[in-house]
């Protein structure tokens, strides 16, 4: 029980009404380190002074909240509205009213400004966007509680992503322990980069339109595209990594766009239907010569930069 009095303004921050279909996500957050029970139910800790709710009702519901060692700091109710997401701010006896991207009053300290109730419309409004995740050390990336694609030990990518604030949580190290965990505000129709630090900390660090993206991939992919020269001794015909590349029935077949790597190299020659295979290591920027006879198989007879001499 909390004694009489103790009854401290419960700030509720609201945007226009809608539809909580699943029910709220309701996020308390205290001046100072605490604990927090809603309803009677505990839910998920942020950070020290940050606890998040899922699934509530909309309407009045109770909140209790305790400092360090167990001392009470909060008690009373606040007036969950019926939209996707609401943030209470638990500041002692202040009185705290902010608006959403508006001027804070005078006097409003930095835990409580730019916060507020996101209506559904609101959260799922613009173009989907592309996120990149990367951690210190090697993890695994949740957003929103879904995973995404593993680049590499240390990044993970998601598509399709709504853009608006977003939770990102990342584990890793031997005893797979929390790396980071917090909300980013991800823009409509962007491929944003996140960046975990080893304080548990996560932000943004850039963002781009995705087409920006997808065009400086396509010319980083042309930077180091290579050229193929097949020579056959008699007609044949030249596929690639199981796609036939060129006219049938000739004797010479360039590819301009082969990707640095191992690539699987077919040749089928007209007449008797002999089949020779290889698999060749192609390097970056390079023009590579092969020739291939139904005698000899397929032999790389040169490779050398592109653009440079014979």
């Amino acid at each position: 029980m909390f004694p009489r009095g103790l009854l401290p303004s419960l700030v509720l921050l609201l945007s226009s009404p809608a539809v909580a279909e699943d029910g709220v996500t309701v996020r308390v957050r205290c001046t100072e380190k605490c604990t927090v029970v809603l309803d009677g139910k505990r839910g998920l800790r942020v950070t020290d002074s940050t606890w998040e709710f899922k699934g509530i009702a909309p309407g009045s519901r109770r909140v209790e909240a305790t400092g360090v060692l167990g001392r009470p700091f909060v008690a009373g109710f606040a007036d969950i509205p019926d939209v996707a997401e609401a943030s209470v701010f638990l500041g002692g006896n202040k009185r705290i009213v902010v608006e959403r991207r508006s001027t804070p009053p005078p006097g409003t300290p930095e835990w409580a400004e730019g916060e507020g109730a996101k209506s559904r419309t609101e959260t799922g409004a613009g173009e989907k966007s592309v996120a990149i995740v990367r951690c210190p050390e090697d993890c695994t990336v949740l957003l929103d509680g879904r995973r995404g694609l593993r680049r590499d030990d240390r990044t993970w990518e998601f598509k399709d992503v709504e853009p608006g604030r977003r939770r990102v949580e990342a584990h890793g190290g031997l005893l797979n322990q929390r790396l980071f965990l917090g909300y980013v505000e991800i823009p409509a129709g962007t491929e944003a980069t996140l960046y975990g630090d080893s304080k548990g900390n996560v932000k943004l660090t850039n963002h781009r339109s995705v087409s920006a993206a997808e065009k400086a991939r396509a010319e980083a992919g042309r930077k180091v595209e290579s050229h193929l020269n097949v020579r056959c001794q008699k007609p044949c015909t030249v596929s690639l990594d199981g796609t036939r590349r060129g006219a049938s029935n000739t004797t010479s077949v360039v590819l301009t766009d082969v990707k640095p790597g191992a690539h699987d190299l077919e040749v089928v020659f007209t007449i008797g239907k002999t089949r020779r295979r290889a698999t060749l290591e192609v390097p970056a920027r390079s023009e590579m010569f092969v020739t291939v006879s139904e005698g000899g198989g397929i032999q790389v007879t040169n490779t050398k930069a592109l653009g440079s001499a014979p």
